[in-house]
């Protein structure tokens, strides 16, 4: 079997996994669904969260502008809206949150001399937005801690850990010292060792410029309690006056939207509606599914403009689909 037919396999297969746990999602809530069909939704609620969403989008677009250009490397704003764009397309195709980040480092290596230090960009970009994530239902955590039940304490806890745990991470990214010996071993080693030196470089602008870190640890905060917004105004659309408060929503939304990362076509289609519903009945909403379900209306009529950005750049898509993959073509030529 070609690598090609063996990929195609796999995404089919993983494409049925998906539909059929919406499917089950579907089934499993489908008085849900009957009762929010009988009444009418507010559509002003909705339109606010796809604005909101948006919003929220074009955010994270401008914090990885700001990480590539603390590297000194050359880019545009309206660069980095173009690529957030054409990355988004993927996201909702390729299964895993991090699909859209193969496209968006295969275009920026095609554009930069330092490939490895643009790749690292990413890498960051998307750490920080996993912390800020975390962080921010911790926080929310923390203000509803005392009416919590022992569960959603739990679920407070497990954010907390992996807030924790993030900064850690960075901290080790930020320290060349700390694998210095794993970097001995490849120094001098021709492409390898040129991208070590690279990613080290990389760590130390970083580490030098920690208040642009800061502020995009910042703006990650600031695009998920936008997205929390937009799926609080998705759920009051649907269920008012029936649904938990909004601090309810910034504790276990994060959580929720965290499983989209879940390597599952279509943004982890099917699963993260399972995983809502399980985290939402933990305050005492049985919704949780159909407000998923609701909010993904937002992510792909977002992935819809996404698609005009991409449609418009095929050209250059289609090139590097002809030519080498992400790794050949940005790291190889580092």
């Amino acid at each position: 079997m070609t690598r090609n037919a063996r990929n195609l396999l796999i995404h089919v297969i993983l494409s049925a996994v998906a539909l059929g746990l919406l499917g089950l999602a579907i089934y499993s809530n489908r008085d849900q669904i009957a009762r929010v069909m009988e009444r009418p939704i507010d559509t002003r609620a909705f339109v606010l969260a796809f604005l909101v969403y948006m919003a929220a989008l074009l955010l994270t677009f401008l914090r990885w502008f700001a990480l590539v250009r603390a590297l000194g490397l050359p880019f545009r704003v309206v660069d980095a809206v173009r690529l957030g764009f054409i990355g988004n397309v993927f996201n909702l195709v390729i299964p895993g949150a991090v699909g859209g980040d193969v496209i968006k480092g295969a275009f920026l290596c095609r554009e930069q001399a330092k490939k490895t230090q643009a790749v690292a960009s990413m890498i960051i970009d998307r750490l920080l937005g996993l912390i800020g994530l975390f962080l921010l239902a911790g926080l929310a955590g923390l203000w509803a801690w005392s009416g919590s039940s022992e569960d959603v304490r739990l679920l407070i806890g497990l954010a907390w850990a992996a807030s924790v745990a993030g900064p850690v991470g960075l901290a080790v990214l930020f320290s060349p010292t700390l694998y210095r010996p794993l970097l001995d071993l490849v120094a001098g080693k021709g492409k390898l060792g040129a991208v070590a030196s690279e990613l080290v470089t990389a760590a130390g602008v970083y580490r030098s410029r920690l208040p642009i870190v800061a502020g995009a640890l910042g703006s990650a905060m600031v695009s998920h309690a936008l997205f929390v917004l937009a799926f609080y105004l998705v759920d009051l659309a649907l269920f008012r006056p029936d649904l938990p408060g909004i601090v309810s929503h910034y504790v276990v939304v994060p959580l929720s939207l965290f499983s989209t990362s879940v390597p599952l076509p279509f943004g982890a289609l099917g699963l993260s509606e399972q995983v809502s519903d399980f985290l939402f009945a933990q305050v005492g909403h049985p919704g949780g599914a159909v407000a998923m379900m609701g909010y993904r209306v937002l992510m792909y009529a977002g992935g819809l403009l996404s698609v005009v950005v991409y449609l418009a750049n095929l050209r250059q898509v289609r090139s590097l689909r002809e030519g080498k993959d992400v790794a050949a073509g940005g790291l190889d030529a580092a």
